[in-house]
């Protein structure tokens, strides 16, 4: 009965736990990789973040100018040729710009 069975060597004991370091190695050199490569992408994505939320408190002070009295001031001087009371308004017709 016992030819049926055969003894383990320590020979394969040495390649199976061998071949087992190389795939740990392996694994783990990928995963440095990929956590290299998401660390950059995560550096990327927080510097666009900064930008966007400075373009962001940009538009947002702009978006707040417009309320003001000053601006719709200005607006309807320009845009509608308004003016103040007691005020005079003096227009160019274009003809002696030097041409």
């Amino acid at each position: 009965m016992s030819h049926y069975f055969q003894t383990i060597r320590p020979r394969f004991w040495v390649i199976l736990i061998a071949g087992l370091l190389v795939v740990m190695i392996g694994l783990y050199s990928a995963l440095q990789s990929y956590i290299a490569r998401q660390n950059e992408t995560i550096a990327a994505l927080n510097g666009e973040y900064a930008s966007l939320r400075e373009a962001s408190a940009e538009l947002e002070e702009k978006i707040n100018y417009t309320y003001t009295d000053e601006y719709i001031e200005r607006e309807a001087r320009s845009k509608l040729g308004l003016i103040r009371a007691g005020e005079t308004l003096y227009q160019s017709s274009g003809a002696g710009d030097g041409e």
